[in-house]
Order: structure tokens, then C-alpha cells, then sequence
């Protein structure tokens, strides 16, 4: 029986990329077979009966992979439970299996009444030469590559979820059912080459290889060169196909796109430190596409087209980089499976990022600089406030950070406080020890840990006094640290000691107070969004002027103290407050997150980020 299953939560105390890929094979492969074997199983049994290959099948099987592709996140994610869509997973699959068994066993009756055969054995098998073998394997690869960069800048921008894939995976299986329909011809081949330079311009020129953000117009243009990429690549694989052998054919791309899976999530970043393998991905296409409309194979005219294609590409991203370095003393990039950071150091700073989100500075000008919290941190946001105001009233707290950043909360520790910290990247924690002094310099007892937040609370024996949730992936946060059973952890760890919890919103398309005042009052809690901005630092407080977002979590009956915490100015309007409180007597069920059922397209503006404000 096929089943599928994805792995239970002991996986998560395995931290080895290669033992989660292994353990995802195991699991979802009997699936995988059934759903891959199917286009080459009816292509066979339709090629028995004397026909030519139906690669159009290709196509249609392609347009059913994209409808579900866009489906699930605006529709299944947002209507079922995880436990639904696995039970009508199986169904499916059921249905499926038996289609197939009742198509072969039709097949065969009607073959054996037409007095049907199979091709003679004698029959000239159609030769494939080693080479073109190799060019279908590496335009597989190499279009998986690309939309799978694409994907990575997308995920920086919005998190990691499935309305991530809708426009990358989308446009990549668009091109498939395109080009295979059976009328692409060779001048739509050119048009998509022309297209394709044109797309890698105008992206190298609103992105290239700087952290610049994925705004509405950048997202045209990158959302264009996976279209491009996507069509080209598959058109030149189009043009190669075999007339006989497509067994040989279909196995090859699928090999393809395994090994720009691997290539691109276990390769990568290792060999290069920044992501920067959507646009060199463009270039390998582009040039393979000149190589073909050229008709030239020798290894100086290949040379040479490689580098005239390639040259001007890195000149401007190489450039772009020592502009974003300029006045830094130094700039490096950190990379791991877990994503790109950036460390910018110069006389009087540290600032470390990761794509396009900042996530902590450190001045460093002098021991007192050090000290002083800053960027979204500072005393007058709403999580400084919220510790000035615990630590008035409580002489020894315990913190707990979910997201560790820079560590910059640490710098609010005293003698006799304990802040713990929990980060699933250990590249972020090295960081943390290394780049800054927060951690090693706090005052007070800095516990660093390299788990996930909700797990380790979960394992966690230890009351809090207040929890941030801070643990951003681009303008997303992880939706199971903002699910019903999340936030009945944190507020049963908070409840000794009457604490609170911060969550930490710092989203250009995103809105997520309603998704965690709703889950709270399901609670029994309230919240508060706490808008803060800064105009002006003064000499000794508030150093970053800054925009932030915080939701606070709390009792009832708190819900006025801390409102009267942030009045709507301070010091003559440089520090402006704005507070929203949902006062809807019903609760909208649809933004209750749980671990069976939370959506990312519950939360974002998609308009906003198409087509900007």
C-alpha cells in the first residue's frame, strides 16, 4: 500500500540536513513513484499501440502540477487540517493507483481485440549520444537551479512558506506545459532568449548581488527571469527530444531536477558564501541558449560566449557589493543551510543582516556604546519598555528569547537575571559570541542554546518572567511559534510568575496581531499592538531612530497598565506610540492558528507586495 507521512517531532533533535533529506525519501518516496511513474507509464502504453510519443501528455500533466500549486496555499492550506488533507492525500492516491490499474487492464483488452503487438525486438533502437544526455541533465539541473534561487529570494522577503513557491514553481511548471503542448516552434525559442537577457538586465539592476529588497518591482523582474530561464531551458529541451527514446529522456530530467535539489539546498551554500546562484543560473542559461542559436560546439567559441555573457554580470554585481561595503572597513557573508548573513563592521559599529532584514547593531566607539541597546531594542520600543517596566517592579527576573539576533536584549540584563536564548542556527549563535559583545559583556546570567524555542520550552522545567518571540525568517516568522498550543506554552511557562509575552512584528507585508490576538483570547488573554517610532536619539537612550512592532500578551485586567505605559508622545513627539486593540466582541476562527491548521495567506497583503502601497 502506498502511504505518506512526514516525520514525527523526533526529528527535530536530528540536526544533520543530510538525515532530514533522508528521512523525507523514505517517508513521502512510495508516493513519489506512483505520482512520477505515471506520464512515462501511459507514454509507454500508448507507444506499444503504434503511436508517437505523446509528449503533450507532458504538458497536461504539468498544468495539473501547477492548478495544485496554486490551490493549496489560497485554498486547501487555508480550508483544512493537516489531518484533512492527509486523509484526502491518501484518497487520492488511492484513486490514482486504481486509475492506473483500470486504464492498463482497458488498455490491454482493447490491445489483444485489435489484434495489437509490440514493436518487433529487431527495431532500430534510436541511438542517444552521450553528449546530448549530458545537455538534457544539465538544462534539468540547471532550470531547478534557478527557480530554486528565485525561491530563496522570495522566502528572504516573505518567509518560508508555500505562497513562497506559488510564483517560482508556478512559472517553472508553466513553461513545461507550454512547450510541450506540441506547438512551440523555434522563433518562440529566440523570442524567450531575447527575453531572457532582457529579464537578467533588469534584475541585475533593481537586486543583482546586493541585500536589496524584493520590492514590487524587483519582484516583476525576478518573477520574469524564472519565467525566462524556465521557458528557455525547457524549450532547448524540447528541441532535443528523442523520437523514440523517451524512457531515456524522462529519467534523465528527473535526474535533473534531483540533482539541482541537491545541488542548490546541500551544495551551494557551501561553495558560495552569498546567494547568488539565481543570477549565475540566468547567465549558464543564457549562454547555453547562445550556444544553440550560434550552432557552434568548439570549446574557444563556448569560452568565449561564456565570458561575454558572464563578465558584465559579475562586474556589476561585484561592484553593487562595494557599494553596500563602502565607508565599512569590513564586510563578510555567512552562509549555511539555514540562510546568508552579513556582518558590516567599521570604527563605530557592528550591524549584522541576513538578506534583507536587519536583525541587530552594536556601537562600538566605546565601553558605554557597547552596552546600549539599539535598533529595535531601544529603551522606548515596546519590548525595551515592557523590561524597563518589569525590572521597576521586580528586582530578579528570568528572560526568555526565542531568535537570538545579535543578542542585543542582553544588554537589558542585570546582576541577578537569567535570559535565556534559543536559535536553530548555529551559524547565528557562533555570531552572536564572536561579532558582538552583548552576550559576553551582559551583566547578568546569558544562557545561548542551539534548539528550537518551542521545543526547548516544552523540555523546559523554568518559570519566565517575560518571553520574546523574535525569531524572524525574512518579513515571515515560523507559524508554529504563533499556534494555539505555541501560545499555551508560553503563557503556562509565564504563568508563575505573572509574566508576559512580546512577540516581535517587524513585517512590510505581513499582519500578524489579529493572528495572535485572536489565538489569545481563545486563552483567555488579550493583546496589544504596540507601534513605535522613533525620530531622534538622544544621549542616552533611544541611539537607533527606528520603526517597530511589537504585540503584547496579556491578562485582562493588565490590558490598562500596560496601555498607559506608551502614551501617544514622549519628549515633545520624538518618540510617538500608536496602539491597537481589537475591542469585536466574536472571535474570527479563521485566524486562530494551530498546529493543524495555520495559513500564510491568512496574514499577508499580497497586493501590497505585487504591486506596492
Amino acid at each position: 500500500m502506498v502511504t505518506f507521512r512526514l516525520p514525527d517531532d523526533h526529528a527535530y533533535a536530528a540536526a544533520s540536513i543530510a538525515r532530514v533529506v533522508w528521512r523525507l525519501s523514505f517517508t513521502t518516496l512510495p508516493a513519489m513513484v506512483l505520482l512520477f511513474s505515471t506520464a512515462p507509464l501511459l507514454h509507454g502504453w500508448l507507444r506499444r499501440r503504434g503511436e508517437e510519443i505523446p509528449y503533450y501528455l507532458y504538458a497536461v500533466s504539468s498544468a495539473g502540477s501547477l492548478a495544485a500549486v496554486v490551490i493549496y496555499p489560497f485554498f486547501v492550506e487555508p480550508s483544512l487540517r493537516l489531518g484533512e488533507q492527509t486523509f484526502y492525500w491518501h484518497g487520492c492516491l488511492t484513486v490514482v493507483a486504481g486509475l492506473l490499474a483500470a486504464a492498463g487492464y482497458l488498455f490491454r483488452q482493447s490491445s489483444n481485440a485489435a489484434g495489437a503487438r509490440s514493436q518487433p525486438e529487431d527495431e532500430v533502437r534510436e541511438p542517444v549520444a552521450f553528449g546530448t544526455g549530458v545537455l538534457w541533465l544539465w538544462l534539468s539541473a540547471l532550470t531547478c537551479v534557478g527557480m530554486l534561487g528565485a525561491t530563496y529570494h522570495l522566502t528572504a522577503e516573505i518567509g518560508s512558506n508555500p505562497l513562497a513557491w506559488v510564483g517560482p514553481f508556478g512559472l517553472y511548471l508553466l513553461s513545461f506545459t507550454v512547450v510541450f503542448s506540441g506547438r512551440w516552434r523555434r522563433w518562440m525559442t529566440l523570442t524567450t532568449l531575447v527575453w531572457l537577457a532582457v529579464s537578467l538586465s533588469g534584475f541585475m539592476v533593481a537586486k543583482g548581488f546586493t541585500a536589496a529588497t524584493v520590492n514590487a518591482a524587483t519582484a516583476w523582474w525576478l518573477l520574469s527571469l524564472t519565467a525566462s530561464g524556465s521557458f528557455l531551458g525547457n524549450a532547448l529541451l524540447y528541441q532535443l527530444r528523442p523520437a523514440k527514446r523517451f524512457e531515456t529522456f524522462y529519467l534523465v530530467l528527473a535526474a535533473g531536477g534531483v540533482l539541482g535539489g541537491l545541488v542548490s539546498g546541500m551544495i551551494i551554500p557551501v561553495l558560495l558564501s552569498q546567494p547568488i546562484e539565481f543570477e549565475l543560473a540566468s547567465v549558464a542559461l543564457l549562454t547555453t541558449g547562445m550556444l544553440w542559436f550560434a550552432g557552434r560546439r568548439d570549446p574557444a567559441f563556448v569560452a568565449v560566449t561564456t565570458c561575454v555573457l558572464l563578465v558584465p554580470v559579475l562586474i556589476l554585481g561585484l561592484h553593487q557589493r562595494r557599494g553596500e561595503a563602502l565607508g565599512q572597513s569590513k564586510l563578510v557573508h555567512l552562509r549555511d543551510l539555514y540562510g546568508h548573513l552579513m556582518i558590516k563592521t567599521d570604527a563605530r559599529s557592528v550591524v549584522l543582516s541576513s538578506d534583507t532584514t536587519l536583525h541587530g547593531t552594536q556601537l562600538t566607539s566605546d565601553a558605554a556604546a557597547r552596552h546600549r541597546p539599539t535598533r529595535y531594542y531601544t529603551e522606548s520600543t515596546g519590548v525595551g519598555r515592557t523590561l524597563e517596566k518589569l525590572q521597576a517592579a521586580r528586582p530578579r527576573m528570568n528572560v526568555g528569547v526565542i531568535g537570538l539576533g545579535a543578542g542585543t536584549l542582553a544588554a537589558y540584563a542585570r546582576t541577578d537575571d537569567t535570559y535565556d536564548f534559543w536559535d536553530v542556527d548555529p551559524k547565528a549563535l557562533r555570531v552572536a559570541r564572536e561579532n558582538f559583545s552583548f552576550v559576553a559583556e551582559s551583566a547578568g546570567h546569558v544562557n545561548l542554546a542551539e534548539a528550537d524555542g518551542r521545543k526547548a520550552l516544552e523540555d523546559s522545567k523554568t518559570d519566565y518572567d517575560l518571553l520574546v518571540v523574535d525569531a524572524f525568517t525574512g518579513g515571515g516568522v515560523p507559524s508554529h511559534l504563533l499556534t494555539h498550543e505555541a501560545l499555551a506554552l508560553y503563557l503556562r511557562r509565564l504563568a508563575a510568575r505573572d509574566g508576559l509575552l512580546v512577540v516581535h512584528t517587524p513585517s512590510r507585508y505581513f499582519r500578524f496581531f489579529p493572528v495572535v490576538e485572536a489565538t489569545a483570547r481563545t486563552l483567555g488573554h488579550s493583546a496589544i499592538n504596540v507601534t513605535t517610532d522613533i525620530s531622534d536619539a538622544t544621549a542616552d537612550r533611544d541611539w537607533d531612530p527606528t520603526h517597530t512592532e511589537y504585540v503584547i500578551v496579556c491578562r485582562a485586567e493588565q490590558l490598562k497598565a500596560i496601555s498607559d505605559w506608551f502614551p501617544a508622545e514622549e519628549d515633545k513627539g520624538r518618540v510617538k506610540h500608536q496602539l491597537d486593540i481589537i475591542q469585536a466582541p466574536l472571535i474570527n476562527a479563521q485566524l486562530i492558528w494551530s498546529d493543524e491548521r495555520n495559513a500564510a495567506i491568512d496574514t499577508i497583503n499580497v497586493g501590497q507586495f505585487l504591486f506596492g502601497p
